[in-house]
């Protein structure tokens, strides 16, 4: 069983991990907004080729050609931007993915606590006016707007809800409380 600690990986790194070796892929897998780099150390460690973006990058514009990667991951670029956005770059993943590639990705969820809280941009995205994420849109979704996000895009082949608290990066929160993440595995449509 993987850590569960802050300083492994997230789970949906070892899922990607299961789902390459199970389907027998082989390839690159790009990594959105790889952070600290410690999903993508255990990507590299079970074998993959990665290609990680930084969390300064757009992920409306990622590296790659047209399906050039076997799957993706990120958990925690597409919690940030506002649901335009975030259509955006889910489009671009899309593009850069082979048919039928694996994604795993995390979502904000309504539930989370710091949802509603801070400068509303839309419906679902609010920005924090205090903190360390001062300013950075989150856009959270319940389990209906998560299928509208990826319709025509990518099939969800699972969609859970978590509690995120003991797994949060302790680069990117440092005092975390009542998170909320929806865990997506998907396929490309």
């Amino acid at each position: 069983m993987p850590d569960p600690s802050p300083l492994a990986a997230h789970p949906l790194a070892y899922q990607v991990i299961e789902i390459l070796k199970a389907r027998q892929l082989r390839g690159p897998v790009i990594e959105v907004a790889a952070g600290s780099g410690r999903n993508t150390r255990a990507l590299q460690a079970a074998g993959l080729n990665v290609v990680a973006t930084s969390d300064d990058d757009p992920y409306t514009q990622l590296p790659g050609n047209r399906g050039e990667y076997v799957a993706a991951l990120s958990t925690h670029g597409y919690l940030h931007g506002a649901v335009a956005k975030l259509r955006a770059g889910l489009a671009e993943l899309r593009r850069v993915l082979a048919d039928g590639a694996a994604i795993a990705i995390t979502l904000g969820s309504i539930t989370d606590a710091r949802f509603g809280f801070g400068e509303q941009l839309d419906d679902n995205t609010f920005a924090p006016g205090d903190g360390e994420e001062i300013g950075i849109p989150h856009a959270y979704f319940d389990r209906d707007g998560v299928s509208e996000l990826m319709r025509g895009l990518f099939t969800i082949a699972s969609l859970e809800e978590m509690d995120v608290d003991d797994i949060v990066s302790r680069d990117t929160h440092s005092e975390p409380a009542g998170m909320r993440h929806w865990f997506v595995l998907a396929r490309k449509a």
